[in-house]
């Protein structure tokens, strides 16, 4: 009878540590937060300019934690990337307080808000405008979620 119960233990034991050991793991901050960045967000307009931007999109993706952009030559021309803060392609990370992306090749955007569900993000960085020659000025971006 003892023997049966210790069997029986070992046998419960084994089973709690193989249930336990199979329950998915928790995204960490970081994971969740690229999550919510993962898309492809319209840029809609920028506070320096007085009509809207159209035509240009960047598009997150969690595999390698790579970035695009689409339109990049109307974001050149709307004189914001002198300091060549887009690039058409390459790879992001976040910092540690998850509130800046940094691009590479390219440079840092700060992100003031983001909000999946509504679909509105909105980063900021610095750089020239409106002549590459000009003191760097506050840039902010207002994107959209692309359906």
């Amino acid at each position: 009878m003892k023997r049966n119960i210790k069997l029986l233990s070992l046998l419960a034991l084994s089973f709690i540590i193989f249930v336990s050991s199979c329950k998915p793991e928790e995204k960490s901050e970081k994971e969740k937060k690229i999550e919510e960045l993962k898309g492809t967000w319209n840029i809609v307009g920028a506070n320096v300019l007085d009509e809207a931007l159209s035509g240009v999109s960047i598009t997150f993706t969690v595999e390698g934690a790579a970035y695009s952009v689409s339109g990049l030559q109307t974001f050149i021309d709307a004189n914001l990337n002198h300091d060549e803060t887009l690039a058409a392609e390459g790879t992001f990370s976040l910092n540690d307080n998850l509130d800046v992306v940094s691009l590479s090749p390219g440079g840092d955007l700060t992100i003031a808000t983001l909000n999946k569900e509504t679909g509105d993000l909105t980063l900021s960085y610095q750089a020239p405008f409106p002549k590459g020659t000009d003191d760097p000025t506050s840039i902010t971006l207002n994107l959209e979620l692309a359906n």
